[in-house]
């Protein structure tokens, strides 16, 4: 082989590498499961013909060797945000890559657009989001109309006060706090001093659903179901210290308003 034909294979090897680590890390920054991480890497890597690998998720990072070479490389994840948008995009690109319908460099291209869009809603979208889902588990709950309606209000000020918080302190359990002790306390004032025929507890039930971690509880499950235990224990830790905080904070509402 010549010199320039190592060069370029050279050249396929390391952006082969760069997007099996640019994949694994979108992945997991957008909340995906552990096992769906890995298994993405690994498929990408037997696509470009790199055999004995070896891909490790875990929240914080990211890991990718090859055995009998000198090649390893680590990501560092310092933030997620839950985005399945994102996910099923990459998953699209990576199914893509290894059918052969687009080239390694196309894909290399297409993950960096990805790295770069934004979310595909807003902070307002999200208190909307939040405002307009919390009186229907209100009604599930057993609530009445008046129920619904205190909901609504004591969910948009606590959903959007918490990401107030989050802009500042950027700790989960202290937003969810935050948003869980601004809507129990308008949940009693508003059984106290509204006049109509509510329930605080009803209230509370509808409000507290929006701030329930449920995609992080459910990655944590399926991790574990598939022998990712490190993963799936610290996502279900994480999950319930969230929890903890949301009955903290209402907690807190009730001493106050007693």
């Amino acid at each position: 082989m010549t010199e320039k034909g190592i060069r370029e294979e050279a050249k396929d090897f390391n952006l082969a590498v760069d997007v099996i680590m640019l994949a694994g890390t979108l992945l997991l920054q957008s909340g995906s499961e552990t096992y769906r991480v890995e298994d993405t890497m690994i498929r990408i890597a037997h696509s470009q013909g790199i055999i004995d690998c070896n891909a490790l998720a875990m929240p914080v990072a990211i890991f990718f060797s090859i055995e009998n070479t000198n090649v390893s490389r680590m990501k560092r994840n310092l933030k997620t945000n839950y985005n399945i948008e994102k996910v099923c995009d990459v998953n699209q690109v990576s199914r893509q890559l290894v059918t052969g319908e687009i080239s390694l460099q196309e894909a290399f291209d297409e993950l960096n657009r990805l790295k770069v869009k934004e979310l595909p809603y807003n902070n307002k979208q999200l208190i909307a989001a939040a405002t307009l889902s919390a009186p229907f588990f209100s009604i599930m709950f057993g609530g009445n109309f008046y129920d619904a309606l205190g909901a609504a209000i004591a969910t948009f000020f606590g959903f959007a006060f918490s990401l107030y918080v989050d802009k500042y302190i950027r700790i989960p359990f202290v937003t969810a706090f935050a948003g869980a002790f601004v809507f129990g306390l308008l949940a009693h004032i508003w059984t106290r001093y509204s006049g109509f025929n509510s329930t605080d507890d009803l209230i509370i039930a509808g409000s507290v659903m929006p701030f329930v971690p449920g995609i992080a509880l459910t990655n944590s499950v399926r991790d574990i179901m598939t022998n990712h235990i490190n993963s799936g224990m610290s996502k279900l830790f994480e999950s319930l210290l969230i929890t903890l905080a949301l009955g903290a904070g209402t907690s807190v509402a009730l001493l106050i308003m007693k």
